[in-house]
């Protein structure tokens, strides 16, 4: 966005509009404040403006944590790509590919290999196709994750093998989701699960 205008005098009101969901619980558990989240949409499209016109745009973990070292401050003249192929589990949930009707969560496919409920018949993800992973009840962290992965995973089969519009890889899910969140996003950076999840709720805000 290259909005200009004075914001008002309730930046968390304008940000959690310009986001289009990136609600103040949110920017908490991400650990960030209202003041430099608005400086950043009206710069440019960062975490927000769209993406393939889904309403929330999508920036790669290396921009993510160098815009939030940076204080969410864009140096002038610099290019952020926000047209990646980036769509929250509530599209997929609706628009499930067909492909993978039958294709199960853990998988050779997705290359996911974790569960996290081996001993429990109940609950063991092993039973679990991938889109009976959109229909989880659960809310506890492995639930949330699971979906945030297989968005993520979705995502970068729609961009294509090869596409610059991929921002994460399906090599890069399966190795969050069997590390458990914990995995090296770029050269020289290792992220722990709450990084990880900060970082997906809020590429995912509307999600």
């Amino acid at each position: 966005m290259n909005d200009k205008t004075t914001p008002p005098s309730n930046p968390a009101e304008t940000v959690a509009s310009a986001a289009a969901g990136l609600t103040r619980r949110r920017l908490v558990r991400a650990g960030l404040t209202a003041a430099p989240v608005m400086a950043a949409l009206q710069s440019n499209t960062v975490l927000a403006g769209g993406s393939k016109g889904f309403g929330h745009g999508c920036i790669r973990p290396s921009t993510f944590s160098s815009l939030k070292a940076a204080n969410w401050t864009i140096s002038q003249g610099r290019d952020i790509k926000g047209n990646f192929v980036c769509r929250p589990y509530s599209h997929w949930k609706n628009n499930f590919p067909h492909k993978f009707k039958n294709v199960y969560f853990l998988s050779e496919v997705t290359k996911c290999n974790r569960d996290p409920r081996p001993y429990d018949n109940r609950k063991t993800y092993k039973k679990l196709k991938m889109r009976d992973v959109f229909e989880l009840r659960d809310d506890d962290t492995d639930a949330r994750l699971a979906r945030y992965v297989l968005a993520a995973f979705l995502s970068a089969d729609a961009a294509g093998a090869g596409s610059d519009n991929v921002w994460l890889t399906k090599r890069q899910c399966h190795e969050i989701w069997n590390g458990r969140g914990n995995w090296k996003p770029f050269a020289g950076a290792t992220w722990d699960l709450n990084q990880t999840m900060n970082y997906f709720e809020v590429i995912f805000a509307r999600g």
